[in-house]
């Protein structure tokens, strides 16, 4: 085997440069090298992964010969190059290569010079809630894109989410070989969905709650329900609500929505990214993520930092500062400002007199008011001191006691009044109405009110936010008391009404009146009238009927008549009259018999012509004239010799023959007739319905 050091110059399949062994590569469990490298045909920077073939033969994952591992590769290859998306990492090329005698196999991807979000969270770092909200909707992006191929990932982890130069995340590692479930490692199953444990199929769904434990990681460094073992951590979620607390801010409501026990409960992977750009209005602007790069030295990453060092005003160097008056008084000015970052000119001393002993003196360089300290002031002061002695009289018991009769009273209101104002204090309702029961909980928290949630659907507020509180906005609570919240499920339910028999126009009227839309479907019946109603279905939820509830905005297909569908002439030609009649009457197609002929192929009985031929589409009640053949009969060729088309033609057909392929100039006189070939002549006796080719001069 090839020493991973000793690789960096190999050019793989005559393209490919192996440039630089990535720090991360080298610890990877699956024994794949990941390399920066270079396109040769186009100078491109890549990223390349190498394995040895010999180290992917895995019984548990089907293989037991290099062999089935590399025809594992090739269906692995085969899904990941199948994705092509913006947040997916882009799989360009794949192959074999043979390195000092042992047989690799390589696959060749977009360069991602921003290091794994594992190594970003390894180093101690942290996403902001916003930071984390675009994280999460770009991987929503990705999972969806996947789910509508029939992918799901199934293997979501920190090292999975790798960041770009532009410092957007990707997701890699599609088509990754996935381990029997009774064989997860325990990075897998710390972050797999619950119902793994209990059979159940990784999906699109699994994929959402692993995005939701990687989410809250990424703020807080801690993973939700980590467990010592795979059991344990299987264990620690089954059943449990995923924990999240107001630091998260809008995201809350959200990710405890992703992160539901039950798979049924939690959002598709589009509707998970909806609800993250939804909660975007409430947290403020993401700034750049600081990714941790490739290496220990990444250049291209500190080319692309947005951060910049803040250049700090020295001042270690400036003279002290003179007191030219020690003896007056001072002025003090607060808050002395330098201009800028940077010091142009040494400032000036900022003690400032004009000379005079008199003029009490300035400290402080800046606009911001003095506050005069002098004897003067100090004096009144003095004066006004409540603790200066003053002459007390002599001591009478009797008030002394009345007083303290009094005093004792005051204290036990002071004490009540003090329990209601410090202890107990009430705090008005603050502006709920509008926010999500996650942000209105969060506001009210500090007041330690007792908090009912009550659901109610409305048609002017979005699921999820309040409608209104009890008591009202203003309202003075205390400690303790209750407050209810009137939570929007959403637009208000819609009854199912009977729509068939309605013209179109009816219908969509009435569905208008409910709030619902009209999807209008042609569909063809035999019964029902022209524009009329036939059916009606609701595509999204199809088993709903008569009376059942829908919300506001839900489309409903109605199936209007066109009226009869279209026949198809059916192929009667060889068929009896009887047969043929009751064939077309079946369709609902009228038989007209026109007058029966001879025929040089078809026996005497049968169908030798229809018209419409067969395959044409007649509306219902359409007409089809057939011709029943006479067998085969002769008659004289007519007098046709010498004559323009148009003569010849009408006297041809008078006795029942065919004009077959006519040449020359049709408007002199014919020159020769053929019938199969063999010149005929006037009055020469031929079988009727043979065809005749007409040559001109």
């Amino acid at each position: 085997m090839s020493e991973p050091q000793n690789m960096p110059g190999t050019v793989l399949s005559g393209r490919y440069q192996l440039d630089q062994l990535r720090v991360e590569s080298a610890g990877s469990s699956s024994g794949a090298l990941q390399y920066d490298a270079t396109d040769l045909s186009s100078l491109e920077a890549i990223s390349v992964r190498i394995v040895a073939l010999s180290q992917l033969v895995d019984t548990a994952l089907g293989s037991t010969t290099p062999d089935d591992a590399l025809a594992a590769f090739e269906q692995q290859f085969d899904i990941a190059s199948s994705l092509r998306h913006p947040c997916i990492e882009s799989v360009l090329d794949h192959g074999e290569v043979t390195l000092d005698g042992e047989r690799y196999v390589f696959v060749v991807g977009e360069r991602l010079a921003g290091g794994s979000l594992r190594e970003f969270l390894d180093r101690g770092r942290r996403l902001t809630p916003s930071q984390a909200l675009i994280v999460g909707i770009d991987i929503c992006r990705a999972l969806d894109a996947a789910a509508k191929q029939g992918i799901s990932h199934s293997d979501l982890r920190p090292s999975r989410l790798v960041f770009g130069l532009d410092r957007r995340v990707r997701l890699v590692g599609f088509g990754a070989p996935l381990r029997p479930l009774d064989e997860l490692g325990l990075e897998q199953a710390t972050y797999s969905a619950p119902e793994l444990a209990e059979g159940g199929a990784r999906s699109a769904s699994s994929d959402v709650y692993s995005l939701a434990l990687i989410l809250v990681e990424s703020m807080t460094g801690d993973v939700p329900f980590a467990g010592e073992t795979v059991a344990a951590a299987f264990a620690n979620r089954s059943g449990k609500l995923l924990p999240v607390n107001a630091d998260f801010g809008a995201l809350a409501q959200v990710l405890e929505h992703a992160g539901r026990p039950t798979a049924s409960e939690r959002f598709s992977p589009r509707e998970f990214g909806q609800a993250l750009v939804q909660s975007a209005e409430n947290l403020p602007r993401p700034t750049p993520i600081d990714v941790v790069g490739t290496g220990l030295f990444d250049a291209e990453v500190a080319v692309t930092d947005p951060s910049q060092p803040v250049v700090r005003p020295d001042i270690s160097m400036l003279p002290p500062i003179e007191n030219v008056a020690p003896n007056e008084p001072i002025l003090i000015r607060t808050t002395p400002k330098f201009g800028g970052s940077e010091i142009i000119d040494p400032p000036t001393a900022l003690i400032v007199t004009d000379g005079s002993a008199v003029n009490p003196l300035t400290i402080g360089g800046d606009d911001t008011g003095p506050i005069a300290m002098d004897a003067d002031s100090l004096r009144v002061l003095a004066a006004e001191d409540p603790t200066a002695q003053v002459d007390r009289p002599k001591k009478r018991w009797g008030r002394r006691i009345a007083i303290g009769v009094v005093v004792v009273v005051l204290i036990a209101g002071a004490g009540v009044g003090a329990y209601f104002t410090v202890l107990n204090p009430k705090n008005p309702v603050p502006a709920l109405v509008g926010l999500t029961e996650a942000e209105a909980r969060n506001q009210v928290s500090p007041f330690g009110w007792g908090i009912t949630v009550v659901k109610e659907r409305s048609d002017s507020v979005q699921a999820g936010q309040i409608i209104r509180t009890d008591p009202v906005l203003g309202a003075n609570l205390a400690k303790r008391d209750a407050i209810t919240m009137v939570v929007s499920e959403g637009p208000t339910l819609s009854i199912l009404i009977e729509l068939a028999g309605l013209t179109a126009d009816d219908a969509k009227a009435k569905l208008a009146e409910l709030g619902l839309e009209a999807a209008p479907i042609d569909t063809a019946d035999e019964a029902v009238a022209i524009g009329t109603v036939v059916s009606w279905t609701v595509p999204d939820q199809p088993t709903l009927k008569l009376g059942d509830s829908v919300v506001k905005g839900t489309t409903v297909a109605i199936n209007v008549s066109t009226g009869p569908a279209m026949r198809e002439v059916p192929n009667l030609l060889g068929m009896t009259l009887e047969v043929a009649t009751a064939k077309l009457t079946e369709l609902g197609l009228i038989v007209v018999e026109a007058p029966a002929m001879g025929s040089p192929d078809v026996p005497a009985g049968q169908i030798s012509v229809q018209v419409p031929v067969a395959a044409e589409k007649l509306a219902k009640g359409g007409t089809v004239t057939i011709t029943v053949s006479k067998g085969q009969t002769t008659t004289l060729i007519p007098t046709i010799y010498g004559k323009d088309l148009a003569a010849v033609k009408e006297r041809l057909l008078k006795y029942g023959m065919v004009i077959g392929k006519v040449t020359g100039n049709t408007k002199r006189g014919l020159k020769s007739a053929l019938i199969d070939g063999k010149v005929v002549k006037n009055y020469a006796r031929v079988i009727v319905g043979k065809t005749v080719d007409l040559v001109f001069p």
